[in-house]
Formats: structure tokens, C-alpha cells, sequence
């Protein structure tokens, strides 16, 4: 037995066949925030081997208190999620092989950035992102566990071929504005920890016997009141993803559009081109305020706002909610 996971191994559903195949697994995790950091975390320490960490984002002093892996130096640094938490899973267990990738899950990289993997774990905070996740996974073959967090209350499902996947669920694309986020509503940290451990257990089951896990089961967690409850949740056969075989988030996604980033005042607008050469990005910002450049992205600050501008040529626009607002600054300080 290794020492590291022995008694894991110990477990009669895990042993060592188990903790074996465990270390041959590739998991995806969309999203490294709250619950994706956790079960980044979670899978990194139960000997996940490979671990690919998807997220367009950097850290945040707001992320901190529910958001493990990262750390006030994170956030002075202005360290993309996916790379800090590569780092701290690397330091936790130097054997993992983790990927990490800063980048923005769309329908024309969802192939590039799920393909080859056991299993796709959703760490996101929209729908627009869950739901081409679920597009591809049903498509693939994949299982993919469906899970959010928001105020006292999270919710998680099982998502496997066969099953009911997320659109029997959640039919429609919820229209913006109709569902609470971590904006309006906030997020109690130990509720992302509840649902995060309820989500670990159950991919660690599908990793190492798939006839232990849950599909066709909505779990509600409610953090606040101690409560744990299931809905039956039946495919429907009139479901166009999983029973008719239609992908429209896939095969008809239209082109990428600027995004309110939750909780962070922040408008993200999609690349429009190449990717750009950081280094002469940060020579010709430099005069415009205080410039931090690295690997990933570049950082301005200026009185008013921080911008930040990333390798695969996102801009985020910091202070506003206005994409007409957003898309003057970017012209302003970045041309179009």
C-alpha cells in the first residue's frame, strides 16, 4: 500500500485496485472558484493522478474565504486561478500531473479542453458554460457531475450515459437575471464545503466503480438548516440532449460575447483575434498607470479601474457592468 493514501486503501470499496485506478484517472475540473478549488483539493489529496484545471479567471481578495488553494499572495500577484491552484496541488502531492489552463470554456475549445478525460466535474458559476459542458459530455460519452452553490443552499447531479443529464433538469437556458448568483445573494463557505465533499465522493465512486454512484438523483444540501435531500430525477424522453441527440450549445453556439464575471464588477470580453505578445502589451500600457506583467496576463491599474488582458487575448474590464462602457476603455487603451 502506499503510505500516502493507505488508509484510503483501507477502505473495502477502495483498496487496492482502487487507489489504482484512482492514480490512472484524468478528471477535468471547469471552473477552479469555490467549489472547483475544493474538489481540486479533495481529488489532489484521495491520489486523482492527472487533473486538469479549466478557468478563465485570476484570484481575487473576495475569493478568499470560500475559495481553498489560494492565498493573499495569489491575489498581490494577480495569479490566474488554474495556475495558483496547480501550484498548490503541486506542492500538496509533487506526483500529481496537473494541467493547469487559463482559458474561457466555449463550445469551439470545449473538444480541445475535455478530450481524453475519465471524468468533467463542473467548478462554473453560469449556465451558459454548464449547459455546453453537458452538450459535450452527453455527446462523448462522458460522465460529468453537475453541482452550484449559492447562499446556504447547494445542489449537485450525476450526470451518465443512459441517464438523465442536465437539460432534464434544467430544460431552458435560464434567462439572465431569473436565478440568484453569488452577487445577489452571497455564499456561505461552509456550503461550498458541504457540496463540494458530497461531489468528491461521488466522482471518486464513478473513478472507481461506477455502479456505486447516484445518477438520476438531484442532491439539495441546505447548509444552514443541517439538511440533506433527494429528487428523483427521471430522463426525459423528450429531452433534446440526451434523447434526441441534439447539441445545440455545441453546434450552434454563436460567436463569444462579453460576460458579467460574478461577484467581481467585471465585464469580460471575449478575444477577438491572435493571442497577444504580453511583453509589448505591457510596454505600450506602461504610460497609462501602474503595469504588472507576467506568463498569463497583464495587468493595468489606472485611478479609476483595473484592466486585465490575457494571453488568448480576453480583455476584463474592471468597475463596470456596462459592456458599451467596457468596449470604449478596451478601444481606448488597447485599439481594436
Amino acid at each position: 500500500m502506499s503510505e500516502r493514501h493507505i488508509r484510503q486503501q483501507r477502505l473495502p470499496m477502495i483498496g487496492d485496485e482502487g487507489q489504482a485506478a484512482l492514480t490512472r484517472a484524468r478528471v477535468a475540473i471547469v471552473g477552479v472558484g469555490a467549489t472547483g478549488s475544493h474538489l481540486a483539493e479533495l481529488l489532489g489529496r484521495a491520489g486523482v493522478g492527472t487533473i486538469r484545471l479549466i478557468d478563465r479567471d485570476v484570484v481575487e481578495l473576495s475569493n478568499l474565504p470560500r475559495q481553498t488553494l489560494f492565498t493573499t499572495a495569489d491575489v498581490e500577484q494577480v495569479v490566474p486561478k488554474a495556475v495558483a491552484a496547480a501550484k498548490a496541488l503541486s506542492a500538496i502531492d509533487p506526483g500529481l500531473h496537473i494541467e493547469p489552463q487559463v482559458k474561457d470554456l466555449t463550445a469551439d475549445l470545449a473538444h480541445e479542453l475535455l478530450a481524453d478525460v475519465d471524468l468533467v466535474l463542473d467548478g462554473t458559476d453560469n449556465f451558459p458554460t454548464r449547459m455546453v459542458v453537458n452538450d459535450w459530455c452527453v455527446r462523448a460519452g462522458v460522465p460529468f457531475i453537475y453541482c452550484g452553490v449559492v447562499g446556504i443552499e447547494g445542489q449537485l447531479l450525476v450526470i451518465t450515459a443512459g441517464g438523465p443529464c442536465l437539460r432534464c433538469y434544467v430544460p431552458e437556458l435560464p434567462a439572465t437575471g431569473a436565478l440568484p448568483t453569488c452577487d445577489t445573494a452571497g455564499v456561505l463557505g461552509p456550503a461550498v464545503s458541504l457540496v463540494s465533499s458530497l461531489v468528491a465522493a461521488e466522482a471518486i465512486k464513478l473513478l472507481v466503480d461506477s455502479d456505486a454512484s447516484r445518477p438520476g438523483e438531484v442532491f439539495v444540501i441546505d447548509a444552514w438548516g443541517g439538511t440533506v435531500r433527494t429528487i428523483g430525477l427521471p430522463r426525459d424522453p423528450a429531452c433534446p440532449c440526451c434523447a434526441l441527440g441534439e447539441h445545440p450549445f455545441l453546434d450552434q453556439a454563436s460567436a463569444a460575447v462579453p460576460t458579467e464575471l460574478c461577484g467581481r464588477d467585471a465585464i469580460q470580453l471575449p478575444a477577438s483575434g491572435a493571442p497577444v505578445d504580453l511583453t509589448l502589451a505591457a510596454e505600450r500600457l506602461a504610460p497609462l498607470g501602474k503595469v504588472t506583467a507576467g506568463p498569463w496576463l497583464v495587468r493595468l491599474d489606472t485611478d479609476e479601474r483595473r484592466v486585465l488582458l490575457f494571453a488568448d487575448g480576453r480583455v476584463v474590464v474592471g468597475n463596470t457592468r456596462d459592456v458599451a462602457t467596457a468596449r470604449s476603455i478596451k478601444a481606448r487603451l488597447l485599439g481594436d
